[in-house]
């Protein structure tokens, strides 16, 4: 590569960087060797040798492969050395014991599921292994842990509760030579308050401080006892960051919305290391950037939600049906939605429909329900308690045993994926949305380990009024969408060789889902961020002008764009206008 090709390409490099090369390009750090010079205009860090057409000199590994998004692989072999791989996780010895390295018990406990609080639920992610795992004990380390990442331009992965399926969303894959995880899970507490600050004033609320390693089944258990609830994850063994910054649904959503509408502030480590607050009167453009916006912005530590009363309990549970009655049970469902997106639905009721027909076992549908009222099987639920039944748990209970008993149906460990598509409450189309899933997923059913299910759930219109009661959130949906569905698949399976053919299945079947209701003026293009595909792109289906926010967010809030370009995990903002 000629030498005036290379200095193009330094320039871009230059100019897209921004700070990033006017940091590591110092003029004080040149030292050249071998006849190696320095154009003008460069420095040591940006400079090459034009018989190698490669940098002469590194300040660390990442830098080194910053410049090789521009300069290909003769750039990469020269960072691929130890010194290099480990300087990151060298760099954040200040805040050891907090570090955790390939071999230790402590790094290893990620493979062992859920059971371990630093484990993941798909194998997809408990088997990348970073350089090292970082596990900062409270907002301080995170803090100073951030602020070291970002000016060694460490490339790093940030895990709450692990339980997002897709290989790199919360956990780094480098071999075990490069790259940082921050784990999240000791940053846990749980705190009931009788008031909060915002602005420096104190107000007189029932609030939950959570932090944001915790689990909901952690939330739960401080909140049951008082008669108490946050609008939380159904599955206890979620972690609490990532549910609440993809939106969050729940079982509450009928009277608040989707949950992000609950947290009336966050406390956030921006890509520099600043601690900031977010609320209304406080950051509010990044306040509302964080409700569903992701890990664009920073890495949130603390959420303060409102609560809700639950003086009278939950009543609800699974009710089992034989696959015979899948029709009758769409068809329940189908009324369910239209009732309730009526407004006509006292009980605050919630109803989601498991179908699973396993090529070794008893096909069957699952059928969860709740009244947030504590109303003993309320009019509105009527068709659906009147399905036929093998069995069912219907009770009176507690917000943490309903969750935990959703959470006893799932079991990680295995290698697993989400794929959703939203449409319009329909009959036709709900079974003709089951049917696709059969036919594109049985293909698979040969397979060793593999298991397939199809959820539905309705997202109606009082749902979607809450939302904008409650000053709306960033998520782009509105009542007048009308009473919407989320069909979801969840695969899993054990042999990486199928791999690659399940995740094409995925996006087949998403897009035969909405291939078939825009045939039918059914579509809605709305993608829920916590049950979507890799491949599928929620953030962008918020629409333009909510999109166009969050990047005017993200240009303030992180200027130098730590978490674009250090961050690969998690939904980014689409590309273009920063």
């Amino acid at each position: 590569m000629k030498l005036s090709t290379l200095l193009v390409l330094a320039q871009a490099l230059a100019i897209q960087a921004g700070t990033y090369l006017d940091k590591y390009c110092s003029a004080s750090v040149i030292d050249l060797t071998g006849g190696d010079y320095c154009p003008n205009g460069l420095s040591a860090y940006c400079c090459v040798d034009d018989s190698k057409g490669r940098s002469n000199k590194y300040p660390n590994f990442h830098t080194c492969h910053y410049l090789n998004d521009a300069w290909g692989d003769d750039v990469s072999r020269d960072c691929n050395n130890e010194e290099g791989r480990i300087f990151c996780c060298s760099a954040l010895s200040s805040v050891a014991p907090s570090l955790h390295f390939p071999g230790s018990a402590s790094y290893i406990n990620q493979s062992t599921g859920l059971e371990s609080s630093a484990g993941y639920w798909s194998s997809l992610e408990s088997e990348l292994l970073p350089a090292c795992r970082f596990t900062p004990a409270n907002i301080n380390d995170l803090a100073t842990g951030v602020r070291i990442l970002s000016s060694n331009y460490c490339h790093f992965a940030i895990r709450s509760g692990g339980h997002m399926t897709w290989k790199g969303a919360a956990n780094y894959d480098g071999n075990g030579k490069e790259g940082v995880t921050i784990d999240m899970s000791s940053m846990d507490t749980v705190q009931v308050l009788n008031s909060w600050i915002q602005t420096g004033i104190s107000r007189n609320e029932r609030v939950a401080k959570i932090g944001t390693g915790a689990r909901w089944k952690d939330v739960y258990a401080r909140m049951d006892p008082r008669e108490l609830a946050v609008p939380g994850g159904r599955v206890n063994t979620v972690g609490v960051g990532g549910f609440l910054t993809g939106g969050g649904m729940h079982f509450f959503a009928h009277a608040v919305g989707f949950a992000c509408n609950s947290v009336l502030q966050y406390e956030v480590v921006l890509g520099n290391g600043t601690v900031v607050v977010a609320d209304s009167q406080e950051n509010p453009d990044l306040w509302f950037a964080l409700k569903g916006g992701n890990n664009n912005f920073g890495i949130v530590a603390s959420f303060t939600m409102e609560t809700i009363p639950i003086a009278n309990g939950l009543w609800g549970g699974f009710i089992i049906s034989p696959i015979s009655a899948a029709d009758q049970t769409l068809e329940a469902f189908f009324d369910f939605g239209e009732t309730a997106g009526r407004g006509e639905d006292a009980s605050g009721s919630s109803v989601s429909i498991l179908f699973a027909e396993p090529p070794n076992g008893t096909s069957f549908v699952s059928t969860f329900i709740t009244s947030a009222e504590g109303a003993v099987n309320p009019s509105i639920l009527s068709n659906i308690t009147a399905l036929p039944q093998n069995s069912n748990t219907l009770r009176k209970s507690t917000l943490g045993a309903f969750t935990a008993e959703l959470a006893s149906g799932y079991h990680a460990g295995k290698r697993e994926l989400f794929g959703m598509a939203t449409f319009v409450n329909n009959l036709e189309m709900l079974k003709l949305s089951k049917q696709i899933f059969n036919e594109i997923f049985s293909a698979f059913d040969h397979v060793t380990g593999y298991e397939r299910v199809y959820i539905i759930q309705p997202i109606h219109r009082a749902i979607l009024a809450s939302n904008e009661k409650r000053g709306g959130n960033n998520l782009g949906l509105s009542p007048n969408d009308g009473n919407l569905v989320w069909g979801t698949a969840v695969i899993s399976w054990e042999d990486p060789r199928f791999d690659s053919p399940i995740h094409a299945a995925s996006r087949n079947f998403i897009a035969a889902i909405n291939q078939a209701a825009k045939r039918r003026g059914l579509f809605h293009p709305y993608i829920y961020l916590n049950y979507a595909l890799a491949s599928q792109d929620p953030i962008s289906s918020y629409g333009v002008a909510i999109v166009q926010k969050l990047k005017n967010a993200s240009a303030k809030y992180d200027p130098e764009q730590v978490f674009q370009r250090l961050v690969p995990g998690g939904f980014k903002l689409p590309k273009g206008g920063f």
